[in-house]
């Protein structure tokens, strides 16, 4: 797989090995982000010892955990290890130098997490050892490794939260594909390394996501369910949820409405989507952030959202082998998908042209109101200025009528709205049939892709 974006993680694991000091690092993020492929390049020039919980229950993860030590360094003698302390007290005995711990929420309900303080407060941290826990359920790993009410609440010296790439890192996983392509297939596959890491840029998309999501025995097919098989007893309400946002309802009544779950017990299964797995997250229109009448809910992670639009509704079809029915009716998903992603890729690009100067901006976000939506809007509140911004996926170039909407749109958000100055931004797929005007900036996907080109160049040079 490809190492690609990640070297910022990688620096801050080459200053805990070097500070000379116990650390104790905790590394989060979804599965499929490259957490183990992170830890293992920093294993590969450092060495050491890469242990699994793969047990909750206590005994069975103790005799595993132990086994994996045993299997991977050597002691003078024979432990009879009886607990989970004298299990991490052995690191030390064993020299090792850094201990990569995996899934390590695993063992809280083994209680395990907390004879880790106690190893950690009076052995561990009088060592110069490094020890890496990992794990993936994101709010459980970001509850149990930060939050006060954790036995390593105060000992964990760094937090690595490992986000998907960016839309310029996505690019370098696509070297063949035209940019049109790219943006589709990061509408699919987003920024997991994992997806990324199996396309095959030399095939055209739809037939890469034939092979991987949709043929049978394809890698990604039943994806979105294993997942939370591995987290959840019991994930068919998670899955008539989850297959409700995907499909459009995104306010708390819509979401009971279409998953046939009472508004009285929905609340506790989105917290687990949210707060527990990261698959659901809610937005606020800017300026709105918080307010609870005007949340809308939101699948995060775009395989996802893709599986449950596209994959789950056709499952009967392909377990009948007709893929190839299917298959045919990909290209208007894509289009959707595309849709959604190029509003992400215009965002980023916002962020790169204020990163240049181009522009500034203090807060961007959706925003809308109960009958007016506006893509994004971006405001500079030192200056005064507020930038709206509209976005097209579309296959032909768009007309000053689109610019003229966005105007009249923009008339309805509230903040200084008699003294601010207005900037109109559009975005096109395919370019514009008319001239820019004063205060008013286009940019097409050839110009998008130049600019992301030409920042690829500039950090390829540093």
């Amino acid at each position: 797989m490809l190492f690609i974006d990640r070297e910022e993680e990688l620096r801050a694991l080459e200053e805990a090995w070097s500070s000379g000091t116990a650390q104790m690092v905790l590394i989060y993020g979804r599965r499929r982000i490259g957490k183990t492929y992170l830890i293992s390049r920093f294993l590969r020039e450092k060495g050491g010892v890469y242990l699994c919980a793969n047990h909750e229950e206590r005994e069975l993860a103790l005799r595993d955990l132990t086994e994996q030590l045993q299997a991977q360094v050597k002691l003078p003698y024979t432990p009879r290890v009886s607990n989970f302390r004298e299990l991490f007290e052995l690191f030390v005995a064993a020299g090792a130098r850094v201990v990569v711990i995996d899934e390590f929420q695993r063992l809280l309900k083994a209680g395990g997490l907390t004879e880790l303080q106690h190893a950690w407060d009076q052995k561990l941290s009088r060592s110069r050892i490094l020890l890496l826990l990992s794990g993936s359920a994101v709010g459980v790993a970001e509850r149990v490794g930060l939050s006060h009410a954790s036995p390593l609440f105060g000992r964990v010296t760094r937090a690595l939260k490992v986000s998907e790439l960016s839309y310029r890192a996505v690019r370098a996983f696509l070297p063949s594909y035209l940019e049109g392509d790219r943006v589709r297939a990061y509408g699919v596959f987003g920024g997991v390394p994992g997806y990324l890491a199996l396309l095959n840029s030399q095939l055209p998309l739809e037939e890469n996501i034939a092979k991987l999501a949709l043929k049978p025995g394809a890698p990604l097919r039943e994806e979105p369910v294993i997942l939370l098989k591995l987290e959840l007893r019991n994930p068919s309400r998670y899955v008539e949820i989850l297959r409700a946002i995907a499909g459009g309802a995104t306010q708390f009544g819509e979401i009971a409405d279409k998953s046939g779950i009472k508004a009285t017990e929905l609340p506790k299964y989105l917290r687990v989507l949210e707060e527990d797995l990261g698959l659901v997250e809610r937005r606020y229109p800017l300026l709105s952030e918080g307010s609870r009448g005007r949340v809308r809910y939101y699948v995060r992670d775009s395989f996802t959202r893709f599986w449950f639009r596209f994959v789950y509704p056709n499952m009967v079809l392909l377990e009948l082998g007709l893929y190839l029915d299917v298959a045919s009716k990909l290209p208007e998903a894509l289009e959707r998908q595309a849709s959604e992603a190029f509003e992400e890729v215009a965002r980023q690009h916002l962020a790169l042209l204020a990163k240049r100067g181009t522009m500034s901006f203090t807060r961007m976000g959706r925003w809308w109101s109960s009958d007016v939506e506006i893509d994004l809007v971006a405001i500079d509140e030192q200056k005064g200025i507020v930038y709206f911004i509209e976005v097209k996926w579309s296959k032909h170039p768009i007309g000053r009528e689109v610019l003229r909407r966005l105007e009249r749109k923009a008339e309805e958000f509230p903040w200084k709205r008699n003294e601010r100055k207005e900037v109109y931004v559009l975005y096109s797929r395919s370019g514009f049939a008319f001239e820019p005007e004063e205060n008013v900036l286009l940019f097409s996907l050839g110009d998008v892709e130049r600019d992301f080109k030409r920042e690829e160049t500039l950090v390829a040079e540093l």
